[in-house]
Order: C-alpha cells, then structure tokens, then sequence
C-alpha cells in the first residue's frame, strides 16, 4: 500500500476523531457538513466510521511489521462503544463530583481558592459544613485539589470550544458551569480512567502473553467499578486516580534497575501529583523507596548516591503536591494539616474494618466486585512465580488495602463498590493475569472439571426450582415468569449459604452470633451512631422487616394505637456500635396481659430491668460503656409474662459522650 493512501487515512482519521471530541465537548456542534446531524444517535455512526479508519490505518493498510497487535487495537476499538455510552447515558457532574468541579472552576476563571461563588452556583452555601468560615475567611473543603489539576487541560478545551462559538455569533455559556466546560471536564477524566487501562495493559504485556494481558484488563474494565467512574460519575477522583497510579506503576516496571538520577526526580514528581489526587496515594512512595533500599543492599556501597536519587525522588515529590499544599495554606492556613480535613479520627490506624471493607453489602470490595478476589489470591503464585516483580508490590498491596480499611467511612459514602481501591486495581491486574494463568493450566489437562464447573449452575438451578415445587411456592398447574423462579430461587439459596460474595464473612458472622449466614447482609455496616447515615441510636421493633431484631420476637401486632412483637421469652435485638459509649437505653413497651418485669443483659451481662404496665410506656435504664463492645452488641430482652409488646428500643448517647 503507497504511503501516500496511509497519509490520506490518517488524514480521515484525524478528522473523524477531531469531530467526534467536538461534538461530545460541545453536545450539539460538528466539524462536518449539517446533513450529518449531531443527535444523540449521531455519535454511534461516528464511532462507526472512526473505527473503520483506525482498522484501515493500524491493520489492513499498514505493513505488517507496523501493525498495532490485537490486543491493543482491541483496547482501542473499545473506546468508541465507551464514548458513544459516555454521551447517550453518562453522567456529568453529580454528588461528590460538584465539590471537585468547583476547584478547576475557581482556579481556572477566578484564579483563587475561593469556593464561594462556586458553592452559591451550585446550591450548597447553607450547607452545615460549609456554612462557617475557615480561619482564612474562606469556605472549608474536604476534597483534594489533584483532580483539578490534572481537568485543567480539558477545562481549557471547553473554554476554547466555547469561546470559538461565541466568536462565530453562537450563544454559549462563558462562566465556567457551562455544558462545553462540564463535558470536557468529564471526557478527560473518562480519558484518564482509558489511559490508565492501557498503561495497566502495557504492564502486563512486559510479564504475560498478550491473551492473558488482554483478558485481565478486560475484566478489570467490565467486571470493576472503573467503568462506573469513567461514565456515569466522571467528576469524581477516582478514574483519574487510577490512571495515575497506573502510570506510576508502568513507569517504575519500565526503569526498575536502571533508572537514573532525573528518572528518580520525574517518579517522584508523578506521584506527588497522583497524591494531590487522592491522598492515600502517597503510599506508593514505598515502590521507589523500597527500590532504592534493595540497590543499596545489592551493592552494598553508594550510600552518598542512593541518598541522592532519595532526595531527587523527594524533590520531585514535593512539587507533585506542592498544589494540595497551596489550597491547604489557602484555605487552613497551614501548609500540611495535622489531620484529615474530614475529623481527626477520620483515618484510624489502629482501627481497621477488614471484614466489613471487603465482604458487607454497604459497599463491601469483594461482595460487590466478586473480580477482584482473582487479583488477591493471584499474587500468591505471582509471589513464587515471578518474585522479582511481586515482592515489592506485596508489600505496597498490603498497605494501601490496609489503610483503606481504616478509613472513617469504611463503606466511601455513597459509593459504588468501594471505590478508595481504584488505585490498588493496577496492582491487582497482575494477581488476575497469574489467576487466568493458573485456570488455564488447571483446566488444560482436565476437560472433565471444565465439563463438571459449566454444568454445576444447571444443577443448582434444578435443586432450588425442585425446592420451589416442594415447599408448594410454585403453581403447580399454570404459567410463572421467569423473574418470579429466579426471585425466589435467590431468596432459597440466599437463606441457606448467605450471600455467596459475601463468604467467608457471613459464616464467621453466623458462627459468632447463632445466625443464619443471610443475616450478615443487613446488619453489618448499619451504626447506630457512626458517621452519616446512621440510625440515629433508633432500633425498629414495629416494621415489617425489622433488620436488626434476631429470634425471640412474634409477629407484628396493633394494640390501643401502637404497634409492637411480643417478646417470646428471651427476645434478641442487635446494637452495633463503633466505639464503646454509655448509653441510655429507652424502650416503648405495652403489657398485653399482666403487667411484668424485662429483664436485659447485653452480651450475656445483665444490665437491668424495665418494668412495662397496662399502657404505652418508655422506660429507660443506663447502660455503662463497659459492658459494650465494639461492633455488634447482642442485647437480649427476656421476660416471664406473656404478652409484652415493645415497639422501638432507642439508644442515646450520655452528656459527655461524644
């Protein structure tokens, strides 16, 4: 083929692309002629037509040896379908993503770190945490600065789309909240998520064939919560954290052994800004340091060097998150805070929450993203397989999965999965790509156990539909939906085992607490107390699916205008607590027959007893913080007589206590 055809396609090509950004910064203007459309629908022949010039270019008009390999055109093909979802049905600046936008907004048009305009524009000036001033006189933020930084080359592509429209005759929004400013914003960030997954590709690719390079980013893309970050909630740290931390990771794996002095200034320098993004990142500081640490033991002399390339690593370091500093200083009037602008006791390290990180339904790593246990288990061949590129990652593995564990809100607000571990994903890809190693060469030489894992969910669905017809909870002579068998199916299966991504937790929690393993899913991760979205210290006893009521309770009944379960002799109720507190417990209670004592123990310790009469009451009794404990407290409610209703069981916290 001339060179002269592969000029004019990528000619084509360019063009293609340079339309397909306009049109999605912009959401309504185009490079090509107007027949061509810019409705939504317009963007999918778009993507069609870009991907056909890129096969053109990169496969079926290049020389063989410049060909783009399989894998990596396949990364690039996928990009489109991710774009046209990005436009149709995307999301663009929503919950935490307003409290990031507002900095690449004041710093790129105000030229300052005064969110006030900001925070009015968006509605959030009378919110409680933002009310007050700083000592600084300006409004609080608890979010970093990174993000930011990284947007503003995009911010400015809105802002020149924008201005070039206005200067055509068009009317367009200059402010800064415009469509054109919020669409690049959010394109970038989706470009950073992509970037990082082909900087995790490249990685692999150094260390495993290109199959199994391929399938683990693959299945990092479609079975993580990256792609939720890249698409529908893009104003968040988290994709372009990723991407960081990716590229921070490919370059230490590109350099390891050889890198020279200014090689140690520029890693340095990346991470600095990959912690401006999220602050955790600061722990992937341990890779160099750690590199560093080995080249002095290796060669056992060089100290005044290492030192050096320690200081260049620092330096470079320091002016990555010279950024943060300036907005802390800005807006705290320290350069570093001696705390999480979120509390002091925001991040506890000696305070972790392993189980209900990973396995509770509030968001729990492993429950929600099932993936992600490839990538765990993986590094534990990668360790004897390839100790050389594992050994140091182990360690930083362990510390980045530790410290998101000690976060204050272990479960990332209203996250989905848990999305603090996008930064450990890039490290997890590799345990993945040595899991699909070890599946294959299971698998190779054992058809039969191939055979038996594809046919076992036929078995299971032939168990629980048999089950089904034997407990009568199907009609046994008429039609049933599809989504009925398989609701109740899950229902059956879920009563018996738990939450299957939940395991091993939910049958520690069984185990400990005498409960079905289902229980786990809706009691761990509920506070009475902790952080937001607590219960406010209020225990339901007088709804129709009480969560944290355990046996010993009858079923729901009315009496002289309140609603109660009787107590059945000894009647469990959970209290889960973060810290142990003195609590004051009060308890609505009505006695149906005759009039009794309630006797309470807390953990198996009798605390005290209520007495409940004819009518509605709410006694209340002290409970000390010594006889609580942190986590679930199993308060147990007993009484002789029958026919005790009660109808809520409130906890509060005593004058003093925080």
């Amino acid at each position: 083929m001339s060179r002269r055809t592969l000029r004019l396609c990528e000619v084509l090509l360019g063009l293609l692309c340079a339309d397909l950004v306009l049109l999605l910064v912009t959401g309504s203007r185009s490079l090509l002629p107007p027949w061509a459309g810019v409705a939504p629908g317009a963007v999918w022949w778009r993507a069609v037509l870009v991907g056909l010039a890129a096969l053109a270019r990169f496969r079926w008009l290049a020389p063989w040896p410049r060909r783009l390999e399989s894998g990596a055109l396949v990364l690039g093909l996928l990009l489109l379908p991710t774009l046209v979802h990005f436009h149709i049905g995307g999301g663009r600046i929503n919950g935490d993503g307003l409290s990031y936008y507002v900095f690449v907004r004041s710093l790129n048009v105000d030229r300052d770190f005064d969110l006030t305009n900001e925070y009015t524009h968006f509605g959030m000036i009378e919110r409680w945490d933002l009310a007050q001033l700083t000592r600084t006189g300006l409004r609080r933020s608890i979010y970093s600065i990174g993000p930011a930084i990284v947007w503003t080359p995009f911010f400015l592509l809105g802002e020149a789309t924008a201005r070039v429209a206005a200067g055509l005759g068009a009317e367009v929004d200059l402010s800064g909240y415009g469509p054109d400013h919020r669409n690049a914003v959010a394109l970038g960030s989706l470009l950073y998520g992509y970037a990082g997954l082909c900087l995790v590709y490249g990685l692999l690719r150094r260390h495993f064939p290109e199959r199994t390079a391929l399938a683990a980013v693959l299945l990092l893309w479609g079975g993580s919560f990256i792609h939720w970050y890249m698409v529908w909630q893009p104003t968040y740290a988290h994709a372009a954290s990723f991407g960081i931390a990716a590229y921070a990771l490919w370059l230490w794996d590109r350099d390891r052994g050889r890198r020279d002095l200014w090689g140690y200034a520029y890693l340095g320098l990346v991470l600095g800004v990959g912690m401006s993004v999220r602050w955790q990142n600061g722990v992937l500081l341990l890779l160099p340091g750690l590199e560093l640490l080995e080249r002095l033991r290796a060669t056992g002399r060089g100290l005044l060097r290492m030192a050096g390339r320690g200081a260049l690593l620092a330096a470079g370091a320091f002016v990555g998150a010279s950024t943060q500093m300036m907005a802390w200083k800005a807006l705290y009037g320290e350069w570093l805070l001696a705390d999480p602008p979120h509390g002091a006791d925001f991040l506890r390290l000696d305070h972790p929450f392993v189980l209900e990180t990973l396995f509770s339904s509030r968001h729990g790593l492993l429950s929600w993203t099932p993936v992600l246990w490839l990538g765990y288990l993986g590094f534990v061949p990668l360790l004897w397989r390839r100790p050389r590129l594992a050994w140091p990652l182990f360690p930083l593995l362990a510390v980045m999965t530790y410290v998101n564990m000690c976060s204050g809100d272990w479960w990332a607000g209203a996250s989905y999965s848990n999305r603090r571990f996008g930064s450990v994903l890039p490290l997890l890809a590799l345990g993945m790509a040595t899991s699909f190693e070890g599946l294959r060469r299971l698998f190779s030489g054992r058809p039969q156990l191939a055979l038996g894992m594809l046919a076992a969910p036929f078995v299971l669905w032939n168990v629980l539909l048999a089950e089904q017809a034997r407990r009568a909870l199907l009609p046994r002579d008429s039609v049933v939906s599809f989504s009925r068998i398989t609701r109740v199916s899950t229902e059956l299966l879920s009563g018996a085992v738990g939450f299957p991504t939940t395991w091993p937790a939910s049958w520690l929690f069984a185990w400990q607490h005498g409960q079905p393993p289902s229980r786990y899913d809706r009691l761990v991760g509920k506070y009475l107390f902790y952080r937001q979205n607590n219960l406010g210290g209020h225990v339901a006893v007088d709804t129709e699916d009480p969560a944290l009521l355990g046996d010993g309770w009858g079923r729901l009944e009315t009496r002289d205008g309140g609603r109660g379960r009787a107590i059945l002799g000894e009647a469990l109720l959970f209290a889960p607590l973060d810290v142990p507190l003195d609590l004051d417990l009060r308890l609505r209670g009505l006695a149906t027959a005759r009039p009794g004592e309630v006797r309470v123990a807390v953990d198996g310790r009798e605390v005290g007893r209520f007495w409940v009469g004819a009518g509605w009451s709410e006694p209340s009794l002290r409970i000390p913080a010594a006889f609580w404990r942190e986590g679930l407290n199993r308060v147990v409610l007993e009484s002789a007589e029958p026919g005790i209703l009660v109808g809520w069981a409130s906890f509060s916290r005593t004058a003093g206590t925080r």
